[in-house]
């Protein structure tokens, strides 16, 4: 299989020949019961039995609406609190692995407007301790929001913008000051990622956004402690999926953690009355519910997962991917089945 990174730019260009035909997808304007009125009683039978990695979500489109997307992305910290839940899944996947002197690095793929990316990064610090965290996307204007441009409003800014091109190459590597030292210096120092670190003396987390994809860090031999990524599993076709997960497992030191949606009648009903009122002018319920016929069933994405991946249901209507690369100090969380 060939492996292609994430949102490469075939797949972009996929994309953008993909908009020009009608989008297969909920009008946004449709009330909350009309997705379900219309079509055959076969037609509405069939609804939602099988995934459909066919459809284009509106804010995928190099042509979407400016407004709108700038609005999703400000509605989406509301979304990932009530829906994805990311605070739950650092507390019990990410939380027990971390330790006090020690500095870890985290990568979020498809990390979006970065609110997740933040959040991460902020509770981490506000329990002790040292992660450095690093949000990827190809997507330029998710990276410009992201920073804290065209007039977005994310907590903080990440000065990713201001720093050299050293120190960003740097930063690229998730390489520490003194292997960036021993670069400069010709020599190659390995740093144990487990080694101590003197707090007193250590530099503050690192918070940054790049441009980048999963295969290009790959290539050039990036790793992390922790691999995430958040609704990015049901962009992808069952074809890609191995081959995008391999690129997860290759950058990952420690553990990936992939969350996405589980495909429900019940989840898309829900979703499509609870925003119908909420969240104007954006692609949050329109997008939502495309999603959602998107995404995979438990059982759907087990028979597509590599070996030694696990799936975990969560709530409301959640899948989390599990895949751990290294002993993890804390072996309590391997056959938890947590409902949040």
């Amino acid at each position: 299989m060939t492996k292609r990174p994430l949102y490469a730019a075939e797949d972009r260009a996929a994309d953008d020949r993909a908009a020009d035909q009608p989008p297969i997808a909920p009008r946004s304007d449709a009330g909350p019961v009309e997705h379900f009125r219309s079509g055959s009683q076969d037609n509405r039978t069939r609804f939602l039995s099988s995934r459909r990695p066919d459809l284009v979500e509106w804010m995928d489109r190099s042509d979407c609406d400016p407004v709108k997307l700038h609005n999703t992305y400000r509605y989406f910290p509301v979304i990932n609190r009530l829906i994805s839940r990311w605070d739950a899944v650092y507390r019990h996947y990410i939380r027990p692995q971390l330790r006090k002197g020690q500095r870890f690095t985290l990568l979020d793929v498809g990390s979006g407007g970065g609110d997740i990316t933040r959040n991460i990064h902020a509770w981490a610090g506000r329990d002790g301790f040292l992660l450095d965290v690093t949000g990827i996307d190809p997507d330029g204007r998710a990276l410009e929001y992201a920073r804290g441009g065209a007039g977005a409003d994310p907590e903080g800014r990440a000065d990713c913008d201001d720093r050299t091109d050293r120190e960003d190459q740097a930063a690229r590597e998730g390489r520490t000051d003194r292997e960036d030292q021993a670069a400069r210096e010709g020599r190659t120092e390995h740093v144990d990622r487990t080694e101590h670190v003197d707090r007193t003396d250590a530099e503050p987390a690192i918070l940054r956004f790049l441009q980048t994809d999963t295969g290009r860090l790959r290539r050039e031999g990036k790793k992390f402690d922790f691999v995430v990524c958040n609704h990015v599993l049901h962009h992808l076709s069952d074809e890609d999926i191995a081959a995008f997960l391999d690129d997860l497992a290759g950058l990952s030191v420690r553990r990936v953690i992939c969350s996405d949606i589980e495909r429900s009648a019940i989840g898309y009903a829900l979703f499509s009355v609870a925003t119908w009122p909420l969240f104007p002018n954006s692609f949050i319920r329109a997008d939502g519910l495309i999603s959602i016929r998107k995404s995979y069933r438990p059982d759907e994405l087990r028979a597509v997962l590599p070996q030694g991946w696990r799936v975990i249901r969560q709530f409301p209507f959640r899948l989390l991917v599990l895949y751990d690369k290294m002993v993890l100090y804390d072996k309590t969380d391997l056959n938890r089945n947590v409902s949040f």
